[in-house]
């Protein structure tokens, strides 16, 4: 089976680099390129953290950097959840031979666009601010990419605030410009990813496995169920359940519905509006994943991070 071409656009923390590792150890996914986005931390983090896993993997996969700021003006939103420079504790070797691109983000996924020629798929894991630069400046890049399967948003309620999940909260403006572009797109945002979490067995049975990429992801995992036990976030495999989606579309149930963003008011700012009961006549733009079968997307994670490095 010929495998196919994806770019992950992330933030690198912690749930990012277990996605990033599943996708590179699947069967299916041929990762053509990472392009770092600020997030989870600032961007200077996460454009090292995807060079520096790229290197300690030996990786054949571009590496690109991305927007540093949103469009939306926030402040204050860096907190301890993927430590202070997004791998939690975990230290990667500097891998300092892995080069950055000389293209932007955005200019990388218009040249692999083409290059593809319609094949390109987008896993967009951080804030959609890349991908916002890329359609306002190529407006042609909506014909040219296949699909965006993204980790963002919710139907129900929010993590950021009431109504908001963090993706999208960091960047609505970002977000509703590409979720109206019209491109295909699955969204998999808190309604499955809350339940997406794993534990201490899963954790030692992927270390078990002995390969570097399984171990790495052991040792991620390590740091986030620690975390939860200080009171923290869960060990949820937010975006790895995003690159699932892709691949093993029998983990979720997806249902076809509008979606918008709303980018204004104190409360509403970064909530994701799914029109589950059709109240606004508009035709469905979005497949949102509602339902989780966790042991099926535990199995295929464990498989691909079996196979990586």
């Amino acid at each position: 089976m010929e495998k196919r071409p994806f770019i992950i656009d992330c933030d690198t923390g912690t749930d990012d680099a277990i996605a990033i590792l599943a996708a590179l150890g699947s069967d299916a996914i041929r990762v053509r390129a990472l392009t770092s986005v600020n997030g989870n931390v600032n961007e200077n983090f996460t454009s090292r953290n995807n060079r520096d896993l790229v290197g300690y993997l030996g990786a054949d996969v571009e590496v690109a950097r991305g927007a540093k700021i949103p469009f939306y003006p926030r402040a204050g939103y860096y907190d301890a959840t993927h430590g202070s420079e997004g791998l939690g504790d975990v230290t990667l070797p500097a891998a300092e031979n892995v080069p950055f691109t000389k293209e932007t983000a955005p200019e990388l996924i218009r040249r692999i666009a083409e290059e593809e020629e319609g094949r390109l798929e987008l896993l967009v894991v951080g804030p959609m601010t890349n991908i916002a630069i890329a359609l306002s400046m190529y407006p042609e890049l909506k014909e040219k990419i296949r699909h965006i399967w993204f980790m963002g948003g919710a139907a129900l309620g929010g993590n950021m605030t009431p109504t908001a999940e963090f993706n999208i909260w960091v960047d609505p403006v970002a977000a509703k410009l590409v979720i109206a572009s019209g491109i295909p797109m699955t969204m998999v945002g808190l309604d499955v990813t809350l339940k997406a979490a794993l534990n201490r067995e899963d954790e030692q049975e992927i270390r078990s496995f002995g390969n570097k990429g399984a171990v790495l992801a052991a040792d991620i995992l390590d740091y986030m169920i620690r975390r939860y036990a200080d009171g923290g976030e869960d060990a949820l495999m937010h975006d790895a359940l995003a690159a699932a989606a892709a691949v093993c579309p029998q983990c979720l149930v997806c249902h076809d519905y509008f979606v918008d963003v709303e980018c204004q008011g104190e409360y509403t700012a970064g909530h994701t509006m799914v029109d589950r009961r059709g109240r606004t006549g508009k035709k469905p733009n979005v497949s949102v994943a509602m339902e989780l079968d966790l042991p099926v997307f535990k199995q295929w994670l464990k498989d691909c991070l079996k196979q990586c490095g």
